[in-house]
């Protein structure tokens, strides 16, 4: 396995699935609350998406990728960098996780404290700003994130590292594959 070209393509499929995610944006700009109600499920799937794909990928780069290139450049370059985004991007992505949990979970014990909180919060037009606001954000970060892979870490990575080096890394990342299409076969199969 290619074990960039693998990585670039898992890029592209996350950008044309947080496509949906751009749209419903621009949606809650131009529509306010009035949009929430479509918006929801969208955010929703991208909420999913992250916690789910987003993360597989950013493990295969930290437990694949980073520690072979770590082992030429050191581990206070890049891959640094690209660590601690990882984490900015899954945080925010947990951030809108919760708050889409909270909108839908009144009841829930951790929010019985706030719970006039949030309901004038939603009264007053917070929640699809508030949503708006971390869609927007999360976008920025993984745009700018893959950039900064696409253009500066994966061509480092190819000119650095070694061709058999190149190789293991695609087998890691190929065995992180099958580990998790097994688990998801076992998931189904228990269902």
């Amino acid at each position: 396995m290619d074990a960039i070209r693998h990585l670039l393509d898992e890029h592209a499929l996350i950008m044309s699935e947080l496509a949906e995610l751009r749209g419903t944006v621009a949606d809650l700009a131009a529509r306010g609350e009035a949009g929430l109600p479509d918006a929801l499920p969208v955010l929703a799937r991208a909420g999913d998406l992250l916690g789910t794909r987003l993360e597989s990928h950013a493990r295969k780069e930290e437990d694949a990728l980073f520690p072979a290139m770590e082992r030429v450049i050191g581990e206070h370059g890049p891959t640094a960098v690209m660590r601690m985004e990882h984490e900015d991007i899954h945080g925010r992505g947990r951030l809108l996780r919760d708050t889409l949990r909270e909108l839908n979970e009144v009841e829930h014990p951790l929010i019985d404290a706030t719970r006039e909180q949030l309901r004038q919060s939603l009264a007053g037009g917070g929640s699809a700003a508030t949503l708006r606001g971390i869609a927007e954000q999360i976008l920025q970060i993984i745009d700018m994130h893959f950039y900064k892979e696409e253009q500066i870490l994966y061509p480092m990575a190819q000119q650095f590292l070694a061709p058999g080096v190149l190789e293991e890394v695609g087998a890691a990342i190929a065995a992180m594959d099958e580990a998790e299409a097994a688990a998801r076969r076992c998931l189904d199969a228990d269902r």
